[in-house]
């Protein structure tokens, strides 16, 4: 029987927002029946953020350092080596729905196409199937609210994302408190959920959809009930201090320059509308799920559900993504493989590190696909199998080019820290020798609030750190001529 393959990519989805990953109050239901059946990673990271860079780690199994798509619309080289054209050189067609916040690399267009002058991701990677392109909100999103009744001048970006807030104004409260203008069967998160099932009832067995929700990265809006769902007061605050406003590091004191969200009751209405939004994903999984079970492909079909990065939600005072703490970089990793030969973690947490860049090479793995030499990314499958002779990572890498901060008396090119996490260190290294390096002893300092690379009784930790840092990077140079030359050596 054909395998199916289900690879859904939910936008900045902390690892800690899920039900089966212990959160005192968000409700994942689909999402924790699906860990029940499969198998959830608590210790996969990404190699960086924002969207676009991470993506692209992601659909070519290589590191930012191999990619060099550093930043949102940085061109993508060799955009052909990614998981898409190895699928459909096995005679596979994946389709992909969403996005990949992809920007193609110009010097491949003819000189009056508009994307050699102006930055645009809105493309698919080559080897996908364009099933239908929708980031925040699309055309065809808006005929449908058209179709439905919906006024003509709800039906465009800015006003679609804002939410009903009452003709007095929001009073006391943030404005996404309020619900979203339309209702919840006719969300763009309901909108997409349907086109995916449109699609898989056009396929028949063998298919592989890449399918990607915005949700729950901003606009930070809801639909009811979801806006409501969870009441402020009840929502865990951040793990922030009044030390991460005062930090003498030059690079950290110009990221907390201009702290998101100070208030307390901010703090806690941001972090329920997160959740609000995270359930409504939930609950549009649950449809899909459902649907698979019905027409029978439930079984055939390996889903793997991640992000491409998480959010800080007030942790050190910080919103969104970035940078190098935890919050932003650990993501949800659920797999859940239907064979028999998963038997051994059905059910089960696996605290094994993985890379973003590992997820190419699994699903290839189940597929029976061969490993393109490109990637840098190894397998997780093993693991999913219970395999005592599975390879485990002792750590995981990531990248950060801060270039658009432009912090003064700094060359572009240096504005970059690269880090290195164990179970027991992070180590994060700056290009610029004007930028002190930083370590974390995350067994005494989980919250990565205290920087002890200047202790003394350290500084063989911080050698070590170094060094496997350089080795890495070492390592994962493009050697692609030197192997196809070495065969023909004597």
């Amino acid at each position: 029987m054909a395998k199916n393959v289900l690879f859904v990519i939910a936008d900045q989805w902390r690892a800690d927002t899920l039900g089966c990953a212990g959160h005192p109050c968000v409700r994942t239901p689909n999402l924790d029946a699906l860990a029940a059946e499969g198998t959830r990673f608590s210790n996969a990271f990404v190699q960086t953020a924002p969207c676009g860079p991470s993506r692209m780690c992601i659909f070519t199994s290589k590191y930012l350092c191999a990619t060099r798509s550093v930043n949102n619309h940085t061109p993508l080289e060799n955009a052909h080596e990614n998981f898409g054209t190895a699928l459909r050189a096995s005679g596979r067609a994946p389709g992909l729905i969403g996005y990949n916040d992809y920007t193609i690399d110009p010097r491949t267009l003819p000189p009056e196409d508009p994307r050699t002058r102006t930055l645009d991701y809105d493309n698919f990677l080559p080897g996908f199937e364009r099933v239908y392109f929708h980031d925040y909100d699309s055309p065809g999103y808006f005929a449908s609210l058209r179709s439905k009744g919906y006024p003509e001048a709800l039906l465009n970006h800015d006003a679609i994302h804002k939410p009903d807030v009452p003709p007095e104004g929001p009073g006391a409260r943030l404005p996404l408190c309020f619900p979203a203008k339309y209702k919840e069967e006719d969300s763009e998160c309901r909108f997409l959920t349907e086109k995916a099932i449109e699609y898989l009832d056009t396929q028949s067995e063998g298919w592989f959809l890449s399918l990607n929700y915005i949700k729950p990265h901003p606009p930070r809006i809801c639909c009811a009930p979801y806006h409501a769902m969870y009441d402020p007061a009840q929502v865990p605050l951040p793990d922030r201090s009044d030390a991460d406003l005062n930090h003498s590091h030059p690079y950290l004191k110009a990221l907390y320059r201009e702290p998101s969200v100070r208030s307390e009751q901010g703090l806690r209405e941001t972090r329920a509308n997160y959740y609000g939004m995270i359930s409504e994903v939930d609950a549009n999984l649950g449809r899909l799920f459902e649907h698979l079970k019905k027409t029978g492909q439930w079984d055939q079909t390996l889903i793997v559900f991640t992000s491409d990065h998480g959010e800080y939600l007030g942790d050190h005072y910080l919103m969104n993504k970035g940078p190098f703490y935890d919050g932003a970089l650990r993501v949800p990793l659920i797999v859940r493989d239907p064979d028999k030969a998963a038997g051994a973690t059905r059910g089960k947490t696996i605290d094994s590190f993985i890379e973003s860049i590992d997820h190419a090479p699994a699903m290839l793995d189940w597929l029976g696909v061969p490993r393109p030499e490109y990637f840098q990314g190894q397998s997780y499958l093993p693991l999913v199998h219970g395999q005592a002779s599975a390879p485990r990572r002792e750590e995981v890498h990531f990248e950060y080019d801060f270039r658009r901060m432009k912090l003064p008396g700094l060359a572009p090119e240096r504005q970059l820290l690269w880090a290195v996490r164990d179970a027991h260190y992070k180590y994060v290294q700056f290009a610029d020798p004007s930028l002190p390096n930083l370590l974390f002893d995350l067994r005494q300092d989980p919250g990565e609030d205290r920087n002890v690379a200047a202790d003394p009784a350290r500084a063989g930790v911080v050698a070590e750190f170094a060094q496997r840092l350089l080795r890495w990077r070492m390592a994962n140079e493009d050697q692609r001529m030197e192997r196809w030359a070495s065969q023909f050596r004597k």
